[in-house]
């Protein structure tokens, strides 16, 4: 009898303790994955942060892709694969304006003992509204301190970048940019920027085309998308150095 008992246990322990083992140590890669996932959101998260406050010149925005991709590259391990898609930018679902919001997916490997594995995919939405300053309605000023406050000729410029100055309705100050994904399609239409070397990005990428005269696709780091404009008095610009804009006259 004794003899038995022992020789029960012993068979016991023989299929429960690999099974055991089984779990822990899949429980152990199961927390890894998780834990890289949890690193993921937090950079997206925290870029998508950053990116909030740059919307002020309603063009930096549309680099949160490009700044999440960079940041989850250089501070996340164990990841398989990520992306992000469904980037929407500066839109309105009817309540709230200057909205952006984007898909992030990422894959990860699951190694079980024996040689097996197993693919886990996490996915999140994450939304956030830009900061852009805030209208005020009405003439909080009264006005003459309005008036005082505004150019009596008014030119565009950029104090970033660019020697002229321009109407209000020029082409230049109109164009804005929107986001795409680096297809064979735009590589024909459009030529690749030779400032921010976008001809090295891979298919898929996430690149910038301004609509209207400009044909080239930019990286979102690239100056050219980084502009802004600024208004101040036709004087004003003159004494800085600023010459009429050749397509537009400077609004004179």
């Amino acid at each position: 009898m004794r003899n038995s008992t022992r020789g029960y246990y012993t068979l016991e322990a023989a299929i429960l303790l690999p099974l055991v083992l089984i779990m822990i140590l899949s429980l152990g890669w199961f927390t890894r994955a998780c834990g890289s996932w949890e690193n993921c959101f937090h950079c997206a998260a925290d870029e998508s942060a950053v990116c909030a406050s740059m919307s002020i010149d309603g063009v930096s925005g549309y680099t949160a892709p490009l700044r999440i991709s960079r940041r989850i590259n250089k501070d996340v391990s164990g990841l398989q694969a990520f992306s992000v898609s469904r980037f929407r930018y500066g839109y309105t679902d009817g309540t709230t304006d200057e909205l952006t919001s984007f898909r992030l997916n990422a894959d990860s490997s699951l190694h079980l003992p024996a040689g097996f594995s197993r693919l886990l995919r996490f996915s999140a939405g994450i939304r956030y509204r830009g900061f852009t300053g805030k209208s005020y309605e009405g003439d909080p000023l009264g006005t003459a301190g309005l008036e005082e406050g505004l150019p009596e000729d008014p030119v565009w410029i950029f104090p970033l970048s660019g020697e002229k100055y321009h109407d209000r309705n020029c082409t230049f100050v109109r164009a804005s940019v929107h986001s795409c994904a680096l297809t064979a399609t735009i590589r024909s239409t459009h030529s690749a920027c030779s400032a921010c070397m976008s001809a090295e990005l891979p298919a898929g990428s996430i690149v910038y085309c301004f609509e209207g005269e400009d044909t080239a696709y930019h990286r979102g780091t690239c100056r050219t998308i980084l502009r802004h404009t600024a208004v101040i008095d036709r004087t004003e610009a003159i004494q800085k150095g600023y010459t009429p804009c050749s397509k537009c006259g400077g609004g004179s």
